[in-house]
């Protein structure tokens, strides 16, 4: 595989925000962070004493408490029998109403002596369901609190296995003297990609030791002077030298299963990356036999059927509220403090202490001016509704603790405006993704429903929209991208929607005469994934369900499409022969192409015999795997021959941006094509802070516009000749083709909706997109 695949970093710009307008008030959503450390199994090289093995160590699974899914990545045949073994043990304690999501790896390890590692999939901070809104809560574990998948379609555990160990497959718990028992190494890895693990990270050279996100385990872990590590902020020498000195673990579950002893953690003078804190101390519960298994070095011979109750119980610590220490002073106060338009409300935006958890922070109090009202909220962004269009607003805010208020900061000032007023198309429908266009003189809009999972089609006939379901005898999930495109010939029209099979990860083609429809899929249900390296292409078994674009040229029709698998931008082309494939960019660095991770974001429109085509390119990606380096491309060809693209850089880091093309957008003006998207400077990574747009092949820089008064722009983005619609702060916004005036269409949630457009019915232009789980119109 050539290039891990950045999921979902890109698309969420850490727009996750809770909304909460009261203490008791549920989140709306929720803070989401990649897993980036592992926690890793040695090897010890030595023999167990296999005559010393304690009677629960072969016990077998009980009744399945939770539902486990692996996705085996390159694990041979003769090994997933030990996986599933482990992993029905953990099934028969944790109990989940969401199934758990294994992904497995079976490779070299570059680490000597390491026999597997593994890691959540993601941490989560401030859901609906967490006992802590401070603490980032690994994906399982989220999971099971939310009662719901936070992020369907991803791991939630990730494991890896040296392929190069001496492993014990068979699963009767007799190794033998030289070998490593598989199942229970993988039972032990489980643990890791549960949640036991710190988010502390050490600088040896410095001896420093800094905790910026710390997780439920992190909440537990104890110094002997009584502080634990989530009493540190800043990066300190403090923690460091805690970091590499005894420390225990104060949950009271696990003290209680300890016999009321504060359980010893792995903690050696020198840090061990992977080992230290992570695991149980190895002197101490090394001849435990029950409570053995989550040390840090399992011997050859050695084997475990149980996760023992120590490391049990930690996991229930890690789901109750941890103790709150008290403030030591008054909180700091809060910075970056904003407020942004809404109709009849404020939405005040601010960031919190840079440590908050230290000071112990309970809570804000925002004084309304010039009235003097104050109320009370747990988290920014604060909804202050009730009020008055057309009236300015200030608004101050203060931090609150135990020990009293922090000194006050006010905001800017506001007025206040109506939103537009909306008309319902689809009253029972969450479309995230969307596409418009004109069938035989009519309106059309194919858009795929989260709520049902199917791809439906609204077709306005004499001023009444009628809904339609695609592919409606698959029971198959198509709540994915969307694209639609017409072709017409002399006798004939025809519509084309590209959709996305999320269960299979294809790209699924629907044609509709007029009569009757007729369904394909294009690709990903190839019998291999293709190498990228191969020019001679064909169809793919890779992941084709993240993107994608089409567009009819009188060459021929045309989709374009990312290849999750590879990182690369992919097209297929219909013939009279049937599909031609080809790699559009993301291959080579030659002939104007580009290495860079591609088409996350992706549109395409033809103009005569022009195809242009649209896209994100990520080129670098921070520690904390969000991207600081990306560019803006476009690719256009006036035939269906590859050899014909012709490339171009519209923005990134050598147009003065650290990351362009968070969403990018094509559509017709005029006899022109107009392209928009959205860019980020250094200073607001990972989110965006401009909408930039050109017309192209005219314009020779991008103009660009700031949204500052409404809030951070994002999904969704469309374009036409009269101007762009916009994501601002999760609502629906709007700027003229100056760019220099935004207004907001709708102060309603925009609830993960990825795209809308604009259409014109009756020569009212509108906008097409999902408020309140409803397709509507907004007029413009």
């Amino acid at each position: 595989m050539r290039k891990k695949a950045i999921r979902a970093i890109l698309l969420t710009f850490s727009l996750t925000i809770s909304l909460i307008t009261a203490p008791s008030a549920p989140a709306l959503s929720f803070n989401t962070i990649p897993a980036t450390k592992w926690g890793y199994i040695y090897g010890s090289g030595k023999t167990a004493n296999l005559n010393s093995a304690p009677p629960q160590q072969n016990a077998e699974a009980g009744p399945a408490k939770s539902k486990w899914n692996i996705d085996f990545k390159d694990v041979p045949e003769e090994t997933k029998v030990a996986f599933q073994y482990a992993v029905d043990i953990w099934a028969s304690y944790f109990e989940s109403s969401v199934p758990v999501e294994v992904e497995a790896y079976w490779e070299p390890s570059n680490i000597n002596g390491v026999l597997g590692s593994a890691r959540p999939g993601d941490y989560f901070n401030a859901f609906d369901g967490a006992p802590d809104s401070d603490l980032w809560y690994p994906s399982a574990l989220a999971n099971k609190l939310a009662k719901k998948d936070l992020a369907p379609n991803k791991p939630d555990i990730v494991l890896r296995f040296n392929s190069n160990a001496l492993w014990h497959l068979a699963t009767d718990g007799k190794p033998g003297r030289f070998s490593y028992d598989l199942s229970s190494t993988v039972l032990h890895e489980i643990g890791h990609g549960l949640g036991f693990l710190s988010n502390a990270e050490y600088d040896p050279y410095f001896g420093t030791g800094y905790i910026i996100q710390p997780t439920p385990y992190d909440a537990y872990v104890e110094l002997p002077d009584g502080r634990r590590f989530t009493d540190f902020c800043a990066r300190s020498v403090d923690l460091g030298k805690a970091m590499t000195s005894p420390l225990n673990w104060s949950g009271p579950l696990a003290i209680k299963a300890n016999n009321g002893t504060k359980p010893k953690l792995y903690a050696p003078k020198t840090y061990e990356e992977g080992s230290s804190i992570t695991h149980l101390d190895e002197a101490t519960y090394k001849s435990s036999g029950t409570d053995s298994i989550m040390t840090p070095v399992l011997d050859s011979g050695e084997v475990f059927r149980s996760p023992g109750p120590i490391a049990l119980a930690m996991l229930d610590d890690m789901l109750q509220k941890p103790p709150v220490t008290k403030a030591q002073s008054l909180p700091s106060k809060p910075i970056n403090v904003k407020a942004l338009v809404g109709d009849k409300y404020a939405l005040v935006t601010f960031d919190s202490p840079s440590c908050r958890r230290i000071d112990r922070v309970t809570g804000y109090k925002i004084t309304i001016n010039p009235s003097g009202e104050t109320r009370s909220f747990t988290s920014s962004p604060a909804r202050i509704s009730g009020l008055k269009n057309g009236v300015s607003y200030t608004f101050s805010v203060t931090a609150e603790n135990a020990n009293g208020k922090s000194d006050q900061v006010t905001s800017n000032e506001v007025t206040l405006q109506a939103s537009a007023a909306t008309k319902t198309i689809d009253p029972k429908a969450d479309a995230k993704y969307l596409a418009t266009g004109t069938y035989k003189n009519n309106s059309v809009i194919a858009y795929s429903d989260a709520i049902s999972r199917k791809l439906k089609l609204a077709t306005l006939n004499k001023n009444k929209w009628n809904i339609t379901t695609v592919d409606s005898k698959s029971s198959k999930n198509f709540a994915g991208p969307v694209s639609l495109c017409v072709s017409k010939t002399k006798s004939a029209e025809n519509l084309h929607i590209f959709y996305t099979n999320m269960d299979d990860k294809d790209l699924r083609h629907a044609t509709f005469d007029g009569k009757k429809w007729r369904y394909e899929t294009v690709d990903g249900n190839g019998e291999n994934i293709q190498s990228y390296k191969e020019s001679q292409r064909r169809r793919t078994a890779s992941d084709v369900s993240v993107s994608n674009a089409c567009a009819v040229t009188p060459s021929g029709l045309q989709v374009f499409y990312r290849d999750e698998s590879q990182g690369i931008l992919l097209g297929a082309t219909l013939t009279k022969a049937g599909w031609i494939y080809e790699i559009v960019d993301g291959d080579k660095q030659t002939q104007g192409r580009t290495t860079g991770d591609v088409g996350f974001s992706l549109s395409a429109i033809a103009n005569g015999k022009t195809v242009y085509v649209i896209y994100d390119s990520v080129l670098t990606l921070s520690s904390g795997n969000y991207a600081t380096q990306g560019e803006t491309r476009l690719a256009k060809r006036n035939t269906i021959y590859p050899e014909d693209w012709d490339y171009q850089t519209l923005d990134g880091p050598d147009s003065g941006v650290a990351v362009a093309g968070y969403d990018v957008v094509l559509a017709k003006s005029g006899t022109k094509v107009a392209a928009a998207w959205l860019s980020a400077s250094g200073n607001r990574l990972p989110d965006p802070d401009q909408i930039k747009f050109l017309i192209i092949d005219e314009d020779e820089l991008p103009k660009s516009a700031t949204t500052e008064e409404f809030g951070t722009p994002g999904w969704p983005i469309a374009i036409d000749n009269k101007g762009l619609i916009f994501g601002c702060e999760k609502r629906l916004c709007s700027m003229g083709s100056s760019g220099t005036t935004a207004k907001l269409l709708n102060g309603a949630l925009l609830d993960g909706v990825k795209e809308s457009a604009t259409i014109t019915i009756n020569e009212v232009r509108y906008a097409v997109t999902s408020l309140n789980k409803k397709l509507v119109l907004v007029k413009l």
